[in-house]
């Protein structure tokens, strides 16, 4: 089994695989020993060596990756989850990724591409980027562009006009700088110029000049200054930022000048100096070998920084390769400025501390623990703007973790609008309805979609895998209570406190329920454990017969039917292990529960081969005062393995009460 850690090494050493690197190099990057780094690259030498490449040592250099059989050496990347920290490779390996690299590459960048170099850096074939070459031609077409040969070399070749008119479609589109206006934090950035407009100015410049760009670096250009001109607007300005007089000879200061200017014609009023040096630091950490390396560098040791934030903190970062690709390349000229003392004040600083303030901290607390930045002495003033970039993923972070509702009502329409309407209006923020049916217009593979159900019918006899609170259809305080505190509970990230909120959702009727009233309901005469083979149909008809006792005549029969309506209408599993049938209304005038263990396991269908604990619930056509907690319990036993290993060994009903008593327990001090 590989560690993690040493799966960052060898992810590090494909990243730099025609590059040797010492070994205490290799530890800084990765927060490790020097001594522990070598005692890995020993004890991975050999499984290496089995899949395809070799770690080659080279006294007064280090340590070189070299892959000697790919397509072996591919399967061990696969097989171990082994990816390039390189962000931008490993964003290729998903065909619409590896198309955009490509085409960022070809008119971003305006490089010619070697089929057989680039099919080397992605770990692909050459037929299958051949295939991606010819997609791409297609894709130019519309826009009167030509992907063109030479030799080995593929290039776009069109007007200058056509390939800007590309660009601004396939790279900046709406979508692509939605994250922009996520920063509702910021409010509107401002209405004297859009940024279609920003984004030409600068993509004119910069080919004029011909500075590569990626598409990230220019977001984050356009982030930048269209942050400066609402804070023009404002009257206030950046000071105190002086580069070195040499800088003023430079290309990226003179192409900064020409951007500026445009920019000062459309919006009609003048950016100070300052913003000229700041774009100009921008301009200066532009991609070429080296930055390659740097950006290579900040990356894997942004993604360990980010794991530890979330393993530390609940905040969920982690996953955000837009978030952590604008931290690349906002570190390397903040990087510049450290290294050169300038100083860079940031007038949304107060506004951040104060609105923000325990993400300001968290920011500057983890951060200030980022190898590159340690022997700084970095002002608060820099956090802010690294903490800008933390606000844009959660406004992003909020959209994506919105609950989904489905609403069950009556089958009036104008109630189920009126119902909807109400919960829209009372959590437009958090939630998301998916859908408003009637209980048997449900289909099964929604409620697979959905995190809770609000229905104005009483659903107490019903047994769903997902909570259910019944309300209102004129959505009352208490209902808007109810739902708010379950929300607060719920171990989603949470953007006011950094520990997620371990509270359990309260009783959906609004009361506690009594736990020695609970445990009553679990009877020995309900109860069986089956030693032998049995079938699905057996089973059941088994527990119902324990079942039908002081029951109508034709209790089985009514049970039988109104189980096989409810498997039509949803899924009756909780797990690959546990089956929960029961009827789609009750039948019976009490409430009972019929266990059943199978320690061997029973075919219940297909996709559920080995189904060993069957609760066969059959609610009362009265009332159900216990019928949820029982279910929470059941649903308690789920993740809960070591239980049900303890639960298939009992041999008798009192052994078998004893154990799920605890589980009764453990959702009881949780309400």
């Amino acid at each position: 089994m590989i560690k993690n850690k040493q799966r960052d090494l060898i992810a590090l050493m494909v990243c730099s695989k025609n590059i040797f690197k010492s070994s205490a190099l290799l530890a800084k990057e990765l927060s490790l020993s020097d001594r522990t780094v070598r005692t890995y690259l020993h004890d991975l030498k050999s499984l290496i060596e089995e899949n395809g490449a070799i770690v080659v040592s080279k006294q007064g250099y280090g340590y070189q990756l070299q892959v000697k059989d790919r397509t072996v050496f591919n399967q061990f990347l696969i097989k171990y989850h082994l990816l390039d920290p390189n962000q931008e490779q490993v964003n290729c390996r998903e065909l619409c990724q590896r198309k955009h690299h490509i085409l960022n590459l070809l008119l971003l960048e305006s490089q010619t591409i070697d089929i057989e170099t680039l099919s080397e850096q992605l770990f692909i074939s050459t037929s299958q980027l051949c295939k991606d070459m010819q997609d791409i031609k297609l894709q130019l077409q519309p826009f009167e562009l030509t992907l063109k040969k030479n030799r080995s070399l593929f290039y776009v070749d069109g007007a200058e006009k056509a390939k800007r008119h590309f660009i601004m479609s396939y790279f900046f589109h709406e979508e692509t700088l939605n994250f922009l206006h996520r920063l509702s934090y910021l409010n509107k950035f401002s209405d004297v110029i859009s940024f279609d407009t920003l984004t030409i100015i600068i993509l004119d410049e910069c080919r004029e000049a011909k500075i590569k760009l990626s598409d990230v670096m220019m977001q984050n250009i356009v982030l930048h200054l269209a942050l400066s001109i609402k804070r023009l607007q404002s009257g206030l300005f950046i000071q105190n930022l002086d580069l070195p007089s040499s800088a003023n000879h430079t290309l990226e200061y003179q192409v900064a000048q020409k951007i500026i200017n445009r920019i000062e014609v459309v919006i009609g009023f003048s950016f100070p100096k300052e913003e000229q040096m700041y774009l100009t630091l921008h301009l200066m950490s532009k991609s070429n070998v080296i930055e390659q390396n740097l950006d290579s560098q900040l990356s894997t040791m942004l993604s360990n920084l980010l794991v530890k934030i979330q393993h530390e903190t609940g905040y969920p970062f982690l996953n955000d390769e837009q978030l952590k690709n604008g931290l690349v390349q906002h570190l390397k000229p903040m990087l510049v400025r450290l290294e050169q003392n300038i100083k860079l004040e940031n007038p949304l600083l107060k506004e951040i501390k104060t609105c923000s303030a325990e993400l300001f901290e968290l920011v500057k607390h983890y951060f200030s623990q980022l190898p590159n930045l340690k022997k700084y002495s970095i002002q608060d003033d820099e956090w802010g703007y690294l903490a800008l970039h933390f606000l844009a993923s959660i406004e992003k972070l909020k959209n994506e973790q919105k609950a989904k509702v489905l609403i069950i009502c009556a089958t009036g329409l104008g109630s189920a609008q009126l119902l909807k309407n109400r919960v829209e209006r009372e959590f437009q923020e958090r939630i998301k309805i998916v859908d408003t049916r009637g209980y048997y217009e449900i289909d099964p593979e929604m409620l697979d979609e959905v995190d809770f159900i609000i229905s104005s019918v009483d659903l107490s006899s019903k047994v769903f895998k997902i909570p259910v609170f019944q309300v209102s259809v004129f959505f009352t305080e208490d209902d808007v209570q109810k739902i708010r505190c379950y929300l607060a509970s719920k171990k989603h990230f949470n953007f006011v406190n950094r520990t997620p909120i371990n509270k359990v959702m309260p009783n959906v009727s609004g009361e506690l329920t009594h736990i020695e009233q609970v445990i009553d309901d679990l009877s020995a005469d309900y109860f069986c454990i089956c030693q032998h083979p049995i079938s699905k149909d057996e089973l059941l008809v088994r527990l119902l017969d324990r079942l039908s006792i002081n029951e109508s005549c034709c209790y089985t029969n009514k049970m039988l039917k109104q189980i096989d309506k409810r498997s039509l209408l949803g899924d009756i599993f909780f797990s690959d292990t546990i089956a929960v049938p029961h009827p789609a209304e009750p039948v019976g005038k009490l409430s009972k529960i019929g266990i059943a263990l199978i320690p061997e396991g029973l075919f219940w269908q297909q996709n559920h081969p080995k189904i060993h604990f069957v609760f066969l619930i059959s609610p009362s056509i009265y009332q159900n005062p216990n019928l949820a907690m029982m279910t929470k319990a059941i649903v308690n036993l789920i993740d809960s393995l070591d239980m049900q290993a303890k639960l298939l060994k009992t041999q008798n009903f009192n052994q078998f009460r004893q154990l799920f008593i605890q589980l009764i327990e453990k959702e009881h001090s949780n309400e």
